[in-house]
């Protein structure tokens, strides 16, 4: 009898062992398919609601990047407090590639790098306390006998990136003389570095230029303006610093326009020559998916046209950055009917119907995209083009020629929105020829 009783409390015992794990395994599947929901949402002020009411049922729960994402677009508003708000939350579960913990003060300085344009002096203050951190992380990779170069060379970038937009912020608000003592100071010392990245050179460049206008030192700004622009920079505030500068130096009654035109020209003409050095020549895999109706879209079926692929996904924060660019590429060439654009949505995760989440998404943010779904293998959980194309992080962009080959594979995307459609121009005219 005793037997019995205890087999019957064992089995008790496994039932509700479980019962307890699918539980959790539904808790987990209910709260990935929320934070979904609330990252496809178009407004802001919706995504903090939803958020807002998930976090307070679930405090102590996981809600892996979405809170540094929104951190970073209240920060962006200027938003101080909704961003504190966001880093704190993202501070509980945040960890380096080590497991350690992150401390809040470095996602503060993260995110602040939104609010250097709305709330330079507020940024500033957060950013300084990045600045130091990542420059004792990188001494002490330094003083290593044999650091691992990947590692020190993410450490620079990420010490470099910090400082950049502490510079910005300090030339924006009310400190621009100490940004042009310290911009001066680091490109300087950077620039006599036989070992100088070219890359973080230019980007000091950059920021000592804004500095040198910030601070009216427009006669040393121009020359480094002119190359900059010469060499692609075509974002407003460049352009913007280029007229002040030009204006101040040559006089309120110099012929800017002609001026402008020149040095755009020059710029059109290296993008292409850098365009046409970036061409490669390899054999497209003839896919073969459905598009959000179920309708069978064949790659064969636009051989004679340019295609322009896009993988990307609905969690996928840079591809959706992306987007508006790719939005103003599709509108140039609407009327052009030998270039296709397909946008292939691949390695879906979290709950719901992927097909229904990318329409949504598409629907909600008005974007005229013909979609594909490139879906998991429920054996494999690869998606096959992706895999076929040896994509290796999205967003990733390919560019076809008429003949069915790749001529340009592209991962990222420029944050400036008339630079990245000028490049991807270049690469469907060139590919045009074949």
């Amino acid at each position: 009898m005793k037997k019995i009783i205890l087999s019957m409390v064992v089995a008790l015992l496994v039932t509700t062992t479980e019962a307890q794990q699918e539980n959790r395994q539904n808790n987990q599947s209910e709260q990935l398919k929320n934070l979904q929901e609330i990252e496809e949402l178009a407004d802001l002020r919706a995504k903090d609601q939803r958020f807002v009411a998930l976090y307070n049922a679930n405090p102590n729960a996981n809600f892996g990047f979405l809170p540094f994402t929104l951190g970073r677009e209240f920060a962006g508003l200027g938003n101080e407090e909704k961003m504190k708000f966001y880093a704190d939350i993202a501070s509980k579960s945040a960890t380096d590639g080590k497991g350690n913990p992150i401390a809040k003060e470095s996602i503060y300085a993260s995110m602040a790098m939104g609010m250097v344009q709305i709330n330079p002096d507020a940024a500033a203050l957060y950013l300084k306390y990045g600045v130091n951190e990542s420059k004792a992380s990188l001494d002490k990779m330094l003083t290593e006998a044999s650091p691992n170069e990947n590692l020190l060379q993410r450490a620079k970038n990420n010490y470099f990136s910090v400082l950049s937009s502490y510079l910005y912020a300090l030339s924006n608000g009310t400190n621009a003389e100490k940004a042009f003592a310290l911009a001066k100071e680091t490109y300087d010392n950077y620039k006599q570095d036989p070992k100088a990245d070219g890359r973080l050179k230019k980007s000091l460049e950059r920021v000592y230029t804004h500095a040198l206008v910030k601070t009216k030192r427009y006669s040393e700004a121009l020359p480094l303006l002119e190359a900059g622009i010469k060499e692609g920079e075509t974002s407003k505030s460049t352009l913007d610093n280029l007229k002040t500068a030009y204006l101040e130096v040559k006089g309120s009654n110099a012929d800017y326009a002609t001026y402008e035109a020149k040095l755009l020209a020059t710029q059109k003409q290296t993008l292409k020559d850098e365009i046409a050095k970036m061409a490669i020549n390899q054999v497209a895999y003839n896919f073969k998916l459905k598009d959000l109706h179920g309708n069978i879209v064949n790659l064969s079926d636009y051989k004679g046209k340019v295609v322009v692929l896009d993988f990307w996904a609905t969690w996928c924060g840079p591809c959706k950055a992306s987007f508006p660019a790719m939005q103003k590429a599709v509108n140039k060439y609407k009327k052009d009917s030998n270039v296709q654009f397909l946008f292939l949505h691949t390695w879906e995760k979290g709950g719901g119907d992927p097909t229904q989440n990318a329409e949504k998404y598409i629907t909600d943010n008005n974007y005229s995209f013909k979609v594909l779904m490139d879906l998991r293998d429920p054996k494999t959980n690869a998606s096959a083009v992706a895999s076929a194309f040896k994509v290796s992080g999205i967003p990733a962009k390919f560019i076809i020629d008429p003949k069915g080959n790749i001529r340009f594979n592209t991962s990222g995307f420029s944050a400036d929105e008339d630079k990245a459609v000028e490049e991807l121009s270049n690469m469907i005219e060139f590919a045009k020829k074949g």
